[in-house]
């Protein structure tokens, strides 16, 4: 009888001990803005320092450096051995921006924005897409749960980490709360057009990480896991179409004649706009898990893999892909790499970045050998992407802006550097 009452009582104290343990974890507590204040235009101020870099953008004599979430430094570059910062662009949630003409098109979390930018100096709010990313939120730092978002508080602009204390009822607690573990912002990532030669106006230039782009008179953004559509016919007044959902996790997107190649961690997707109200599927390669960045020229695709970051896999390479049939890609070669990140083609040149390894310019004659060719490698930046116009390369490495004179193909030549 004592063992049994002894036995009674352990477990009862077991059972008191259980109702008393709780879970303890950090999550992401959601920091809202009203909507009025948060559709306040953008403001232009004075030239501020640049700590956190997101894109790069090349329109005329002008390059924009994009502030993840905060906006964009305007940089005068018409003398590209001195340029000048002027101004600073404040616009919450911003990941980039594409240029038609003088009007910019600037994502702001949920909102697409069109500013007139004719006075570069004052560039002013004309229209606005209300609810264009419903699902876009600031970027997150680390995996840690989200919790509930609500939209009739505002917008989310920011976040708060919080530590929460939860009794463990049972086995599923933590799964309940961690369904959004590793979840990272949806924003719109917008760095790239392609230059169409649209009849309506010219549009910018920017690098190959992208998840926007302007091809003929539609503007291209991936929300998500859909791509969405935007006829800017009228630059002005864009006309948001209806969404195309999209396999796969799209990194970034390269549009080249009536086509937008997709980068994704495990393989490029091709689609058509022939039609370009609704992109259609046409075909897509897999290649080891990593990060993709794509460009194109004639009939063959240049794809990067790279390992580590948000996209995981352990390869790091540079792909040629022939695409003379779109609809059947086939991998025709493939170069070890260190780490690279974006790359550039122009005429007989292809540039890679490749991380801690510098900028590397091949010789891309041949495309095929293309990465048995190279020609020359400036080993002082982690290059990150690169933007080659017209005979002056633009790189963003992760400590500036760096200017180079390739028009002697023989003999590319550093012209200045802009440091952040």
């Amino acid at each position: 009888m004592k063992k049994i009452g002894f036995l009674t009582i352990g477990l009862l104290l077991l059972s008191g001990c259980a109702d008393k343990v709780q879970n303890k974890y950090n999550r992401y507590e959601p920091v809202y803005t009203d909507y009025a204040t948060f559709r306040t235009p953008p403001v232009f101020e004075s030239p501020r320092n640049i700590d956190n870099t997101s894109q790069i953008y090349i329109n005329g004599d002008y390059f924009f450096i994009v502030e993840t979430d905060k906006g964009i430094h305007f940089i005068d570059n018409s003398n590209s051995s001195s340029p000048s910062n002027i101004g600073f662009l404040e616009v919450d949630g911003c990941t980039g921006l594409s240029i038609r003409g003088s009007s910019m098109y600037v994502n702001s979390f949920i909102d697409l924005i069109v500013l007139d930018i004719t006075t570069i100096h004052h560039p002013v709010e004309i229209a606005r897409i209300q609810d264009a990313f419903p699902m876009a939120v600031p970027t997150m730092e680390k995996s840690y749960p989200v919790a509930t978002i609500d939209k009739n508080e505002g917008v989310v602009t920011s976040w708060k980490i919080k530590q929460v204390k939860e009794k463990a009822d049972d086995y599923t607690m933590w799964w309940n709360n961690c369904w959004n573990c590793g979840f990272e912002s949806t924003d719109p990532l917008v760095t790239f057009d392609a230059n169409s030669g649209s009849a309506s106006a010219p549009t910018g230039t920017a690098g190959s990480i992208t998840k926007f782009s302007i091809l003929n008179d539609y503007l291209y953004v991936m929300d998500g896991f859909s791509l969405k559509p935007f006829d800017i016919a009228n630059a002005t007044s864009p006309v948001e179409k209806t969404e195309v959902g999209i396999w796969g996790n799209v990194e970034t997107l390269f549009p080249y004649e009536n086509y937008l190649f997709m980068g994704t961690p495990s393989g490029m997707l091709v689609y058509s706009v022939v039609n370009p109200e609704y992109p259609t599927y046409v075909s897509q390669i897999s290649h080891a898990r990593g990060c993709d960045p794509v460009v194109v020229q004639d009939d063959f695709a240049y794809v990067t893999v790279r390992s580590g970051g948000p996209c995981g896999g352990s390869v790091n390479q540079l792909d040629v892909i022939d695409v003379s049939d779109m609809s059947s890609p086939i991998l025709v070669a493939e170069f070890e790499m260190k780490n690279p990140h974006g790359l550039g083609i122009s005429g007989n040149r292809l540039f890679v970045c490749d991380g801690n390894a510098g900028l590397k310019v091949f010789d891309a004659a041949n495309p095929v050998n293309c990465g048995n060719n190279l020609l020359e490698t400036f080993n002082n930046v982690k290059a990150i992407d690169v933007i080659p116009l017209n005979g002056l390369l633009m790189m963003i490495g992760e400590d500036g802006i760096y200017q180079y004179d390739y028009s002697n193909e023989s003999d590319v030549q550093l012209i200045s550097t802009f440091n952040f």
